[in-house]
């Protein structure tokens, strides 16, 4: 079992690592073609906003397939963690944040995100990126706790900062912020940083052989 455990966190790493690299380049993409779009106050989800000249490519070859292989990732990282209810629960909390990016690419926001009279797609992408980002943080506190006793308890202290990050990040992206896109951006990064950490762990050896 855990020879077949070793061959699913090599398979997890290469799965993460390819989810984070095409919403990477989606949005890197997206933002040099999209006219005067500025990183730093400007939404992600504005790329793939309805009417968006990005909005097709952004929403079908990168948000919409990062969040697939995101749920993957972490689906994968429940198995092989599956001794551990705490640790099981963490990864399915990180798993619902890849299906929260995926339903916001199916549901893109109105035009440059606008909130008067929404639409029923902006509706639903608000509560997918919403309920993602809550579970994202939700699932890094879970995890930090229980890796303060696996066998790669550095992954405690850098799940703490992540989830730091990511609940500033969390409050510029709902109270809308001048440099939203800068505090949404720092979320995604950590959120990003983490998942890698857990999957370089899981293809080390990381196991739970106990809650």
């Amino acid at each position: 079992m855990r020879v077949a455990d070793a061959g699913l966190s090599r398979l997890a790493f290469g799965v993460i690592v390819l989810g984070l690299a095409v919403l990477l380049a989606a949005v890197v993409w997206g933002g040099s073609v999209y006219p005067g779009y500025d990183h730093s106050r400007q939404f992600m989800s504005e790329l793939g906003a309805t009417g968006a000249v990005t909005a097709s490519s952004v929403n079908t070859w990168g948000y919409i397939p990062n969040g697939l292989f995101v749920a993957t990732f972490c689906l994968l990282a429940t198995w092989i963690l599956r001794r551990s209810p705490l640790a099981v629960v963490a990864c399915l909390l990180l798993a619902a944040n890849g299906v929260g990016m995926a339903g916001a690419g199916v549901y893109p926001c109105d035009f440059e995100c606008s909130r008067s009279d929404p639409s029923a797609a902006a509706e639903l992408h608000d509560l997918f990126g919403g309920l993602g980002y809550l579970c994202a943080i939700l699932g890094v506190g879970l995890a930090s706790l229980w890796a303060r006793k696996s066998d790669a308890p550095w992954l405690a202290p850098l799940g703490l900062v992540v989830l730091i990050v990511s609940v500033i990040g969390f409050y510029g992206v709902v109270a809308e912020v001048e440099l939203r896109g800068l505090f949404q951006r720092a979320m995604e990064a950590a959120l990003a940083v983490f998942m890698l950490a857990l999957a370089w762990a899981l293809m080390k050896g990381l196991r739970a052989s106990r809650p």
